[in-house]
C-alpha cells in the first residue's frame, strides 16, 4: 500500500473535473459537509441504480428482479478484485463493516492458552468482540502500541507473537486520526510467524490505495459508505485462500453450503461461505454502481485530491493559536482531528451545525486505547473528500 503525502506523488496526473462532480451532488448545495469518514454522498447513478431496482422489483417481484441482474451482482465481486487484490472468490457481501469483521473474528479458533495480538487504533466495536470472547474463554489480548516517534512500534510489536499467537489484527486508518499504520509491515510480520492477519480497512478503502496482495492480510472488512460512496447497509469481507482453510464459520446458512443429503452438506470453498441469504439487492446493485464509478474515474486520482484537501486543512489549521490539531505522526490520510481552545468538541459540532458545516465528533468510546493514552476525552473530526474544495476549507476556518 502506498501511504505518505499522495497528493504529491498523484497530484500532476489529475485531470478530472472536480467542479462537475461537486455540481451533482444536492447535498453540498448552501451546506459545507465534512463528515466523510462518516458517511459520502453517493453519486447520481448510485441512487438511481438503487431506485430502478426497487421499482423492478414492484413491477416483477423480489425474486425474478433479482434473476435478471444475476450478472450485475457477479460484476460486483468482480469490481472489488479489480480495486482491492485478490480474485472474485475472496470476497463475501455483507450488512455491513462490522458484520464483516465480526463473522471473520469469530471464525478463529481460541483457546485459553491462546493470545491475540492488537493495535492501539482498535475501533470499539472489534475491541467489544474481543472482550467478550476473552471474557468467555479466557485467551489474552497484547496491545501494540508506538514508538519514540509516535508510530507503531514494531520491534515491540514482534515481541508479542509467540507460539501462542492465533491472530494479529489491525486497522490501516483509526476513526480518531488520520494516521496511517504500515500494515504492510504487519503482514509481513504475520507471514514470517505464520499467524492469521485481520485487517479492518473500514476508513482506508477509497481514502488510500489499499492491496490486500501487497499488505498480506488474510482477511479484511470494509463498508459502502465511507470513501467508496456507496449506500449504508453494504459491507465486504475480503478471506484469502490461506484464511478459508483455517477459518471455521461460527454460524452457516443457505448460501454457506448446498442441502445435499438428508444427514450431510456440501460447504462452499469461496469467501461466500460467509453470507447470509438475506440482502438487499437494490443496495448491493448500487454498491456495485459506486465501485464503477470509483474504478471508471481512477481511484489514485480522488484518493489523492481527497488527501491534498485534508493537508491543506491542517496547514491552516496549525497557523490558529486557539487551534490544537491532534493527529498522531507519521503517514496522514484524508482525516483531521482538532480541539478548539475553551470549547468542547460537540459544542464546536453544534456551534458549526448551526451555521451548515457538518462535522463529526470522535469520543474515547470510539477508540479508547488511542485516545485515553493520550488524555483525550474526546476531538473534532473532519473528513475531506475529492469533492471538497479550498474554498470550503477556508469557510470552516473562519466559522471557528
Amino acid at each position: 500500500m502506498r501511504t505518505g503525502d499522495l497528493w504529491e506523488e498523484w497530484g500532476e496526473k489529475m485531470t478530472l473535473n472536480f467542479k462537475d462532480i461537486r455540481g451533482e451532488i444536492a447535498g453540498l448545495e448552501n451546506r459545507l459537509y465534512f463528515d466523510n469518514a462518516g458517511a459520502s454522498f453517493p453519486p447520481p447513478v448510485v441512487n438511481a441504480v438503487i431506485k430502478d431496482h426497487l421499482d423492478l422489483e414492484a413491477r416483477v417481484g423480489g425474486y425474478v428482479a433479482q434473476e435478471q441482474k444475476a450478472f450485475e451482482l457477479e460484476a460486483v465481486y468482480d469490481s472489488l478484485a479489480c480495486l482491492l487484490g485478490g480474485k472474485a472468490s475472496n470476497y463475501a457481501l455483507t450488512s455491513g463493516a462490522v458484520d464483516a469483521w465480526n463473522r471473520a473474528f469469530y471464525s478463529v479458533t481460541l483457546t485459553a492458552k491462546d493470545n491475540v495480538v492488537i493495535t492501539y487504533n482498535e475501533y470499539c466495536s472489534n475491541y467489544i468482540a474481543l472482550l467478550h470472547r476473552s471474557q468467555s474463554i479466557g485467551f489474552e489480548i497484547r496491545v501494540a502500541g508506538v514508538d519514540g516517534d509516535g508510530v507503531l512500534d514494531l520491534p515491540a510489536m514482534e515481541t508479542l507473537i509467540d507460539a501462542n499467537t492465533k491472530l494479529v489484527t489491525a486497522s490501516t486508518i483509526s476513526s480518531s486520526s488520520g494516521q496511517i499504520l504500515d500494515v504492510a509491515a504487519v503482514g509481513a510480520l504475520c507471514l514470517k510467524h505464520d499467524v492469521l492477519f485481520l485487517l479492518d480497512a473500514c476508513q482506508a478503502i477509497g481514502q488510500v490505495p489499499v492491496d490486500v496482495d501487497e499488505i498480506g492480510c488474510d482477511m479484511m472488512a470494509g463498508t459502502s459508505r465511507k470513501y467508496l460512496r456507496g449506500p449504508r447497509g453494504v459491507g465486504f469481507l475480503y478471506v484469502s485462500d490461506k484464511a478459508l482453510k483455517r477459518l471455521t464459520p461460527t454460524m452457516m446458512s443457505n448460501m454457506s453450503a448446498v442441502w445435499s443429503g438428508l444427514e450431510t452438506i456440501d460447504v462452499r470453498e469461496d469467501a461466500r461461505l460467509f453470507e447470509a441469504w438475506e440482502r438487499s439487492v437494490a443496495l448491493q446493485l448500487g454498491f456495485g454502481a459506486a465501485l464503477k464509478y470509483l474504478i471508471n474515474l481512477g481511484p489514485e486520482a480522488l484518493m489523492a485530491q481527497s488527501c491534498r484537501m485534508a493537508a491543506l486543512l491542517r496547514e491552516k489549521l496549525t497557523r490558529r493559536n486557539d487551534i490544537t490539531v491532534q493527529d498522531q505522526e507519521g503517514p496522514r490520510g484524508a482525516i483531521v482531528t482538532f480541539t478548539k481552545q475553551g470549547e468542547d468538541p460537540e459544542d464546536t459540532k453544534a456551534r458549526l451545525a448551526k451555521n451548515n458545516i457538518v462535522v463529526q465528533v470522535g469520543s474515547v468510546v470510539h477508540t479508547r486505547l488511542d485516545l485515553e493514552e493520550r488524555g483525550l476525552n474526546s476531538i473534532v473530526r473532519v473528513s475531506t473528500q475529492y469533492y471538497t474544495s479550498e474554498a470550503d476549507l477556508d469557510a470552516l476556518i473562519t466559522a471557528l
